[in-house]
């Protein structure tokens, strides 16, 4: 597209009447994601509401393809890796142009940081507290309990950004620096809640990482039905986590009236239950 095509979009975007304004905007959204980087970069140098209908077409052309991404993610999704994959592409459904790499060399730091904490030999538990100090007492990670129902809680990208996060997000970010380091902190459904476990090791990265005592999990494990307490210690698998990461968001969107992401929501669950 030449500099004077661009003006000349700018200026339809800017100042056309409604009509003329979908119709241009339904021509760029058939430029597809070839198109993209040009958009992206005309986005610098406009303003008002040609940034904002511009901003429309991007989100629309991210939002065609982030949903063929992640609906073809869900369906192949088994490890830790690909759920991480994953989240970053959530992310980009609600930030036109957001990448996740940023945010996953920010897990590589965490990880170098709380690596050279770690004593050769140490036990899960000495773990443990190294990573509840470095990712803790250091980054402050906890439990967004004054806003729980915000949809930010919900999106790993933003839950490390802003330092707050549900429980189920705040124990991935242990999950994703350990994998880094090659300790398998692991993921656990309690009722009500979502713990992280190490090595035999509870703990509650939703309030500072704190060790979840043997009698504190029998209080915890009787809330449920004696004959379905077996497998409230399994691990949950990167498939289950991101079914109730889903489940977190859509209560998250229910609550704010918000039912254009809901149903996003619902496809996606849709996607799982297949």
């Amino acid at each position: 597209m030449t500099v004077s095509q661009q003006q000349a979009l700018v200026s339809l975007l800017q100042d056309g009447d409604a009509v003329t304004v979908d119709l241009v905007k339904g021509k760029l959204i058939e430029g597809g994601h070839a198109c993209l980087e040009e958009y992206l970069e005309m986005l610098h140098s406009v303003e008002g509401p040609a940034q904002e209908n511009l901003t429309d077409v991007i989100r629309q052309i991210e939002a065609s393809k982030t949903l063929g991404d992640i609906s073809r993610g869900l369906a192949k999704l088994r490890t830790l890796g690909q759920l991480e994959e994953l989240c970053w592409d959530f992310a980009r459904t609600e930030q036109p142009g957001f990448k996740g790499g940023p945010y996953a060399r920010q897990l590589d730091q965490w990880a170098t940081e709380v690596g050279q904490l770690i004593m050769p030999g140490a036990t899960a538990r000495e773990k443990v507290n190294c990573m509840v100090r470095y990712l803790h007492g250091e980054q402050n990670l906890t439990g967004n309990s004054g806003d729980y129902y915000h949809p930010r809680n919900a999106y790993l990208p933003w839950a490390m950004e802003f330092r707050n996060g549900l429980p189920i997000t705040l124990t991935l970010i242990y999950m994703l620096v350990g994998m880094r380091l090659s300790i398998p902190v692991e993921g656990i459904a309690a009722p009500g809640h979502f713990l992280a476990r190490l090595g035999g090791i509870l703990f509650d990265p939703y309030h500072g990482g704190r060790i979840i005592s043997d009698g504190e999990w029998e209080m915890i494990a009787s809330e449920v039905p004696q004959r379905q307490r077996a497998h409230l210690l399994k691990a949950c698998t990167p498939l289950q986590m991101m079914h109730r990461i889903l489940i977190n968001l859509r209560n998250c969107y229910v609550k704010r009236n918000d039912f254009e992401h809901r149903r996003m929501v619902d496809h996606y669950l849709a996607v799982l239950q297949r």
